[in-house]
């Protein structure tokens, strides 16, 4: 991917901060001058549990956050893969809502599904040959301002989008604040769904 790289700083922390506890923790007998606990009485049968399955719902993934690798390409062609990418998905469905004198609440009338919002985390590290470096990441940062930079609908692909349908996004905004604290630099970035429609006329 050129420049970008990934590592997942939180899992770094995590096992920093799981190591520090234990190094501080000082374990005590549970008994002491005590008898051995008897299990006497206390047999049975272990109660097995059903393993987990994947969720494959659509509407279970509506905004929430899952990290994934993310495919941009540009009209030109020119194509760019981010694998530290978290994404959230929501949408608004459009419908006229009715007040009637009596009635509690309101009739609701359909009318169309809105775009997806689509909010997306890029995390950006610098990387020279293959090797993450303690460098600020320009080079990579230059790379995907490229792709949100341009004023056209950009095709994306991963599984997550997959999930939904959604192909094409135009980015309505990005943001990033400097982090000089380390080599990694993340930018979030709002788009919208965009899809090809076909409109008849009827009136001829």
């Amino acid at each position: 991917m050129g420049n970008l790289g990934v590592i997942s700083f939180g899992f770094v922390a995590a096992g920093v901060a799981q190591q520090a506890r234990f190094t501080l923790c000082r374990f005590q007998p549970s008994q002491q001058n005590a008898k051995a606990p008897s299990w006497e009485g206390h047999g049975g049968n272990i109660a097995g549990h059903d393993l987990s399955v994947p969720i494959t719902d659509r509407s279970y993934w509506e905004s929430r956050y899952v990290l994934t690798e993310l495919t941009l390409r540009r009209e030109d062609g020119r194509t760019l893969v981010v694998n530290d990418a978290v994404v959230n998905i929501s949408r608004e469905k459009h419908m006229v809502r009715t007040t009637l004198v009596g009635l509690s609440g309101t009739i609701k009338e359909y009318i169309s599904n809105g775009d997806y919002d689509i909010s997306i985390t890029v995390g950006i590290v610098s990387v020279r040959d293959g090797v993450i470096v303690d460098e600020y990441p320009e080079e990579g940062i230059r790379e995907v301002r490229e792709f949100l930079d341009e004023n056209k609908a950009i095709e994306v692909s991963s599984v997550f989008f997959e999930l939904f349908d959604i192909s094409r996004i135009v980015v309505t905004r990005f943001a990033l604040n400097q982090d000089t604290h380390s080599n990694r630099q993340t930018i979030d970035v709002k788009a919208l769904s965009d899809e090809d429609y076909v409109i008849k006329n009827t009136d001829y």
